[in-house]
C-alpha cells in the first residue's frame, strides 16, 4: 500500500482527491494550514497541521510517503488582493513540496489552472492574472526539479471545476449556485460567457490515477471539461433543481472561451468527461444527501 501527502487535502478538490484516493487502496496523510474544522469525517486520516511555505514543516510531512498531491494554493481574487502572499503560497509552497519530493524522487500531482492562457491565446499560455501567472511558475519549476533532480510531474489545467462542496473565489460560482439552489436560496454568479465545466470527480479521478501509475516526466495537461455558456448552465440547474434563483453578473473571465483538453495518457485508463448535465445531477444528488444527513 502507498501512503499519498495531499496538501491542501481537506479543501474542495482535496476532499474528493483524498476520497478517490483511498478508493484506489492508498493510505493518506493530509497536510493542512487549518484542518481542524474538517476532522470530524476525516477522523480516521492522518491529519498534519501545518504552513505549506513551512520548508521544514512540508519536508517533515512528506517522511514516509510514497507520492504528494499538491493542491494547497490561493486563488485568483486572493492573489488578487495581495500579490506577494499569492506569489508565496503558490510558488514557494509548490517549491517546498518538490524540494521534499527530491531526495526520494516522490512522484508529485499538482493543479495548475486554465488561467496561464490568456483571453487571446488558447495554445501559448500568457497568463493575464498573477494567479494564472503563480501557477505557470510552478509549471516550470517542476520541469526544472524533472531536469535537475529526477522528480517525476503531473500538472493539471483544468478550467472551471464545480461539485459539492465549499469552493472559493470567482471561480466557485457554479458551485455555490448548485448548493444554493438545493437550499431555495438565491445565488449570483460572477462571471459570464463560455467556460469549460469540469466536475470536481474528474479532476480528483485524474490525481488519483497519477499516484497509481510510473509517472516518468514533467507533464501538464489542459482539462476543458465541457465547453458551455454561462448560461446554459444556469438553465440545466434551473430544469434539474426547480429552482430559478439563480442569477449571472459580471463579465467573461480572463481565459479563452474554447480550450481543448490535452489526450490522457493511456496508462491512467479511462477519464470520461463529466457533461454539465451529469455534473449538475450527481453534485444535486451529493447535496441533498448531505443536507439529509445533517
Amino acid at each position: 500500500m502507498s501512503r499519498i501527502l495531499v496538501t491542501g487535502g481537506t479543501g474542495f478538490v482535496g476532499a474528493r482527491t483524498v476520497a478517490a484516493l483511498l478508493a484506489a487502496g492508498h493510505d493518506v496523510r493530509i497536510f493542512d494550514l487549518s484542518p481542524q474544522s474538517y476532522t470530524a469525517p476525516l477522523a480516521p486520516l492522518d491529519i498534519v497541521a501545518g504552513d505549506i511555505t513551512d520548508a521544514a514543516a512540508v519536508t517533515r510531512a512528506a517522511q514516509g510517503c510514497d507520492g504528494i498531491v499538491h493542491l494547497a494554493g490561493l486563488m485568483t481574487v486572493d492573489c488578487a488582493r495581495d500579490p506577494i502572499r499569492g506569489a508565496t503560497v503558490n510558488l514557494i509552497g509548490s517549491l517546498n513540496v518538490l524540494q521534499a519530493a527530491a531526495p526520494r524522487r516522490l512522484p508529485v500531482a499538482y493543479l495548475s489552472t486554465a488561467g496561464v492562457f490568456g483571453p487571446a491565446d488558447a495554445v501559448h499560455p500568457q497568463p493575464s492574472t498573477i494567479y494564472g501567472t503563480t501557477k505557470l511558475a510552478v509549471e516550470g519549476v517542476a520541469r526544472s526539479f524533472h531536469l535537475d533532480h529526477g522528480v517525476p510531474s503531473l500538472g493539471l489545467r483544468p478550467y472551471i471545476i464545480y461539485g459539492p462542496g465549499i469552493s472559493s473565489g470567482i471561480a466557485a460560482g457554479p458551485s455555490i449556485a448548485l448548493a444554493a439552489s438545493v437550499r431555495r436560496e438565491p445565488a449570483t454568479i460572477h462571471f459570464s460567457g463560455r467556460v469549460g465545466f469540469v466536475h470536481v470527480d474528474d479532476v480528483a479521478r485524474l490525481l488519483a490515477a497519477a499516484m497509481s501509475v510510473s509517472l516518468d516526466n514533467a507533464t501538464v495537461l489542459t482539462v476543458a471539461g465541457d465547453t458551455a455558456g454561462m448560461d446554459d448552465f444556469v438553465q440545466e440547474l434551473s430544469r434539474q433543481s426547480g429552482w430559478n434563483g439563480v442569477s449571472i453578473d459580471g463579465p467573461p473571465l480572463r481565459i479563452p472561451a474554447e480550450l481543448t483538453s490535452d489526450p490522457v495518457p493511456t496508462a491512467f485508463g479511462p477519464q470520461p468527461v463529466t457533461t454539465i448535465a451529469e455534473g449538475i445531477a450527481r453534485s444535486l444528488s451529493d447535496l441533498k444527501a448531505l443536507t439529509h444527513e445533517r
